[in-house]
């Protein structure tokens, strides 16, 4: 195989892509993949079908791309040079794929598989590589970002796009996706709005100036102008405000360790956790902003059971303090400016020879873990309630939900239109089969068998693990428990204005 001729057609088609003439990338690559039968032909070719595919519209380009990508693929993936790459190309196409229907049908996505479930897992195959090219990495993380954003995980999209602009901070893929992410996060930021309004104008326009395809400079500026609306006065768009940052004022040392751990580990229950300008940070100040009730004037009226407001209210509160209660014990565990050792102290522990470690610390993570993954059963029964499922309380959980006796998803929840119940739906399949699979074999193990933490550990697994790695694990389930709470809320939030709208507007 002569690789020069390979990759000088291959520099002319991405010439030829960077001055918006696709038809004549398409030629070119099509040119190449007459090269004949070759690993290497097919790893450079599916790459530009595949772009130049999505690029002009025509999904069939794009399938042959990835036709022609997955023939060879074995043999390319034996090369460590060329494999991250080949995955990143296989996730655009099924991400290119997924585009296509979603212009079909904006709800696609919602509790249902699509491509957009390939090309997450092809994008983290691709992340399992180590990658030195810093733009490549940042541009995998971009479209991972926008494979949660589809799915309605906003949350998890924002921490993508941080993740690819700490690798390459002026990538304007990045910074305008971030925009676009923070203005439909502003939707449900109550007083906070204006704050990431101004904060999605400057990373739109910074974006701008870095130059983008075409298809994203007029996605973008469509953004802009519509941000603009919002603020008559342009000065605080064009000279944005400087924030001040956390000010942590406290009155013991345990308590700063407890603020900046959960800062550093964004474990706030709030909408400003992942953006810690100010103050607002600090705190697990969410709640249930708006619901539509029925008001009635009875006094004899059970409230808590009449008005789904308190009642939901009394459901959130529990949750939170479950969260707050599971977080402290994790933070306990880590602080070692408490003696806590003197609990071990009449504990007779008999020595089997397996290197186990039992102290009052590893047991308050696995304790934390425990109480972490126990909230999102309490999240299936808001949810039973909200949405009258009625599921009988004993069967509620959060694998259960969604699904009726016969395995089938349930009518009430496939008739929704919201991306914000089904970033939930989403986040139980990543428990189910995705990668949150193992969080969910611990949880089993802690609960119904045992995990055994060890100083040192050769082959880790769900029973098996350091007690640094069940930290990890603890943290990881943390942040996915916070995230399914702010979407439970979002998801409130977005049903009760659709309420308020039908109810106000003329009959």
């Amino acid at each position: 195989m002569d690789t020069g001729h390979l990759n000088e057609l291959c520099r002319r088609a991405i010439q030829r892509m960077d001055a918006d003439d696709f038809r004549g990338a398409l030629a070119i690559a099509y040119k190449l993949k007459s090269l004949g039968p070759h690993y290497l032909v097919s790893y450079v070719c599916s790459g530009l079908l595949i772009d130049v595919g999505v690029a002009i519209e025509d999904e069939s380009v794009v399938r042959e791309g990835l036709e022609l990508l997955q023939g060879d693929l074995q043999s390319i993936g034996r090369n460590k040079q060329y494999a991250p790459t080949a995955y990143y190309n296989l996730a655009n196409g099924h991400y290119g794929l997924f585009r296509f229907a979603v212009a079909r049908d904006p709800y696609v996505a919602c509790f249902q598989e699509t491509s957009l479930d390939e090309a997450k897992a092809y994008y983290r195959r691709a992340l399992g590589y180590g990658l030195e090219d810093d733009m490549l990495r940042s541009q995998i993380w971009t479209n991972l970002g926008n494979c949660f954003d589809h799915l309605g995980r906003v949350i998890d999209a924002l921490e993508c796009y941080n993740e690819a602009l700490q690798w390459k901070s002026d990538h304007g893929m990045a910074l305008g996706n971030k925009g676009q992410a923070l203005m439909n996060y502003s939707v449900v930021a109550g007083e906070h709005q204006g704050t990431f309004l101004i904060e999605a104008h400057s990373l739109l326009s910074r974006a701008l100036e870095l130059g983008l395809p075409t298809e994203a400079i007029n996605s973008f500026s469509k953004h802009i102008a519509n941000i603009r609306e919002h603020f008559p006065d342009r000065q605080a768009l064009e000279n944005p405000p400087e924030y001040p940052g956390c000010r942590i004022e406290t009155r013991s040392a345990f308590e700063r360790f407890l603020i900046e751990f959960c800062l550093e580990n964004r474990l706030y229950l709030n909408m400003c956790d992942f953006c810690q300008k100010c103050d607002a940070a600090i705190g697990d100040t969410a709640s249930i902003k708006k619901m539509i009730v029925s008001v009635s004037t009875e006094k004899d009226r059970d409230l808590m059971k009449e008005n789904i407001y308190l009642r939901l209210s009394a459901y959130l509160n529990q949750i939170k303090q479950d969260y707050v209660a599971a977080r402290f014990l994790l933070i306990l565990s880590r602080y070692k400016g408490i003696n806590i050792d003197f609990v071990d102290e009449h504990v007779k522990i008999v020595d089997t020879g397996d290197q186990s470690v039992h102290n009052i610390r590893v047991q308050l993570v696995r304790a934390s873990f425990r109480n972490f993954y126990d909230i999102l059963d309490k999240i299936a029964c808001f949810l039973d309630d909200y949405l009258q499922l009625g599921i009988p309380q004993r069967k509620i959980d959060f694998r259960r939900l969604w699904y009726t006796k016969g395995n089938l998803l349930r009518n009430r929840i496939k008739k929704m239109k919201s991306l914000s119940l089904n970033a939930l739906f989403d986040i139980h399949r990543d428990f189910e089969n995705g990668p949150y699979k193992e969080l969910r074999l611990i949880r089993n193990a802690l609960t119904h068998r045992f995990v055994t933490v060890r100083k040192s550990q050769e082959v880790e697994n769900w029973e098996n693990m350091t007690e640094e790695t069940l930290v990890r694990h603890t943290l990881d389930l943390s942040r996915v428990v916070r995230n399914a709470i702010l979407y439970l809320l979002h998801f409130v939030y977005l049903e009760e204005d659709k309420k308020e709208t039908a109810y106000f507007s003329p009959r």
